[in-house]
């Protein structure tokens, strides 16, 4: 969807030999037939997307998400809440002529949680921005945290979207788009559940992460990750893994003169999902220079990103999606 909004089970019973199956082995059949209803729930959501993109149903297309789900997108403010991303989706169609002619996510990793899953992938789609136009292509990365509800369904919680390439226009922006709502302030309650310690060691992360940054160290900033992480943007291809993050900065402190001059992240919300992950998006300015002496430039874009807990208390990057 990117700027335009934008992605198994076989029950064998023998009752003679249910009475001689002990208790492990039969949770470990749950267990298993619960993570295909989930891969199962996950893959409709998946199909459902498709086919809503395709048919231009904004109703079928807000469904696809929670009723307090962030959807994060280039060159637009953040869309809080099924509402906001309903209207975004209804300025999208209303485009005369706009079309979607082919819309393809990818899923490239799948992690699994209790009720929860972390998404990251591409996108590929074509469409047309008036009846006859030229058809045009744009491929790019989506980080996606999806959400299983009571009644078994998986929605999308957050998402953030980019295409490797812009497009011509942009989709009209609603004013006050990314202000506070109710159900962002409502959802702020479950940052709560983090224990003291937990809530410590996060703004401990946070401010290692923002020394190390102004420092430009890349050994302080490969740190700052698990070993499978991954990070997404919206001009390259994913970063995976530590080793390949650490090669990217240590090209970045190698260019003469280049220096960050400031660096301030602004977590807008933070969510557990559960004991040992949690899921924040939030905003952040960037000024540096390019060379000594050279002009301060200044950025503002968005961040995505999940964090996990080690086995010794600290917590690092496990996804992250900036635009």
């Amino acid at each position: 969807m990117a700027k335009r909004r934008v992605l198994f089970f076989c029950l064998v019973s023998l009752a003679a030999w249910a009475t001689r199956v002990d208790t492990p082995v039969l949770a470990q059949t749950q267990t298993t037939d619960k993570k295909a209803q989930d891969l199962a729930g996950i893959e409709k959501l998946y199909t459902q997307e498709v086919a809503a993109t395709l048919s231009r149903d904004t109703v079928a297309l807000t469904d696809l998400w929670t009723d307090d789900a962030v959807r994060l997108s280039q060159g637009q403010p953040a869309e809080i809440g099924k509402q906001a991303i309903r209207a975004s989706n209804e300025r999208w169609l209303a485009r005369p002529g706009f079309k979607v002619l082919r819309y393809a996510p990818e899923t490239t990793d799948l992690t699994m949680l209790d009720g929860w899953a972390v998404e990251w992938g591409h996108f590929t789609a074509s469409y047309v921005e008036s009846a006859g136009g030229e058809v045009k292509q744009i491929r790019g990365n989506r980080l996606m945290v999806l959400n299983r509800l009571p009644d078994g369904s998986w929605k999308y919680f957050r998402g953030m979207r980019a295409s490797f390439a812009g497009l011509a226009a942009q989709v009209p922006e609603t004013p006050g788009a990314s202000t506070r709502s109710d159900v962002e302030s409502q959802a702020d309650l479950a940052a709560i559940r983090l224990n003291p310690k937990d809530k410590a060691a996060l703004e401990k992360a946070h401010q290692q992460d923002i020394a190390a940054t102004l420092a430009l160290d890349p050994v302080a900033l490969t740190d700052g990750w698990t070993e499978d992480a991954v990070r997404l943007g919206p001009h390259q291809p994913a970063e995976v893994g530590k080793q390949t993050l650490r090669t990217s900065y240590e090209r970045l402190a190698a260019i003469p003169g280049f220096k960050v001059l400031s660096y301030v992240p602004e977590t807008k919300h933070l969510t557990t999902m559960l004991d040992g992950w949690v899921v924040e998006w939030g905003d952040y300015t960037v000024s540096y220079v390019e060379s000594a002496g050279g002009e301060a430039k200044q950025v503002r874009g968005q961040v995505l990103s999940v964090l996990k807990r080690l086995p010794d208390a600290s917590w690092r990057g496990f996804r992250l999606m900036g635009v």
